[in-house]
């Protein structure tokens, strides 16, 4: 097993108030896989990818076990595996990058802390070949150009290049499409499934056509994993209702809003955290709508391939 998640907890101090954000997470990661994470925005996508990579902010407090390699991952193994092993490209790639370096800088900076015994010119030629695995046509160009200078699309290149300056082992890649138009979209999945192709990828989206080009699909609502199997079954197939809602949700299925809000994070239903937003609810009895309401439910497996957390699926 590559990573395992154990009832990963999450919570957040805010003035008085505890918020939180991810709640019992288990989930297990092998080589070469590729999973997705949908969700609304606030669902706990993000902050599941900053838990794992060692970078929750300072009011963040996580419970719960994290193994890589059947390794407790501590802070010490984290600091000798992040941005060689295990790498995080973030969302925002133009917001990533710091605005008075070059782009070449920066991936070279990358190359002195993963292989310290690259001389500066090595560095420069690896640099180069680098933007030109990710597909940046003018690589010399690229090399001297200042952030405000890219393209998002070429931006997203340059950090995948800096996380394929090492070997990793998984990769999370967090909205890594956001904000491109469909063509560059198209383009730079398809790149991140051929440099990536060795190693795991763990891909955060809001974007299902995105999601759907991975294995297998985790579905998060409310900080929980609320639905999870292979992407073809839970996309064709769905069991939970947020998932089946959130599916009418994209304009190929007709753009069907879900009504309400989620929960508030800082005060959650004692029953399940979609109750009030449910579609399936209004069609069940009393005695079911009280349980809904009343006994939180458990992420159960109704069958082989995927498992759901509803009393009712």
């Amino acid at each position: 097993m590559l990573l395992n998640l154990d009832k990963l907890q999450v919570y957040f101090t805010v003035g008085r108030s505890v918020l939180q954000a991810v709640n019992e997470v288990d989930l297990s990661i092998t080589e070469r896989t590729k999973t997705a994470i949908i969700g609304e925005t606030g669902c706990g996508k993000s902050v599941l990818a900053a838990a794992i990579a060692g970078i929750l902010p300072d009011n963040a407090q996580a419970s719960g076990t994290i193994t890589w390699e059947n390794t407790l991952l501590s802070p010490k193994l984290l600091r000798t595996i992040r941005g060689k092993e295990l790498t995080l490209v973030p969302q925002n790639p133009l917001g990533s990058l710091n605005p008075v370096l070059t782009a070449g800088c920066q991936v070279s900076e990358t190359l002195a802390r993963i292989k310290p015994e690259l001389t500066s010119a090595e560095r420069y030629h690896n640099t180069l070949e680098l933007f030109g695995t990710v597909g940046l046509a003018q690589p010399g160009t690229v090399y001297r150009a200042y952030p405000h200078q890219l393209s998002g699309g070429m931006a997203q290149r340059v950090l995948l290049a800096a996380t394929i300056a090492g070997t990793p082992k998984l990769v999370i890649a967090d909205e890594p499409t956001k904000g491109l138009d469909i063509n560059t979209r198209n383009q730079n999945v398809l790149l991140m499934h051929q440099v990536f192709a060795a190693s795991a990828l763990l891909l955060i989206t809001h974007d299902i056509e995105v999601a759907a080009t991975c294995n297998s699909l985790i579905v998060m609502y409310a900080g929980e994993l609320v639905e999870a199997g292979s992407a073809k079954e839970v996309l064709k197939d769905p069991l939970h209702p947020y998932t089946c809602q959130l599916l009418h949700s994209h304009p190929s299925h007709g753009l069907t809003p879900i009504p309400g809000l989620p929960p508030d994070l800082t005060s959650l239903p004692a029953g399940c955290r979609f109750a009030n937003r449910c579609a399936l609810y209004n069609k069940l009895n009393n005695s079911q709508k009280q349980l809904c309401l009343t006994e939180h439910p458990p992420l159960k497996p109704p069958g082989s391939t995927t498992a759901v957390r509803c009393w009712h699926a």
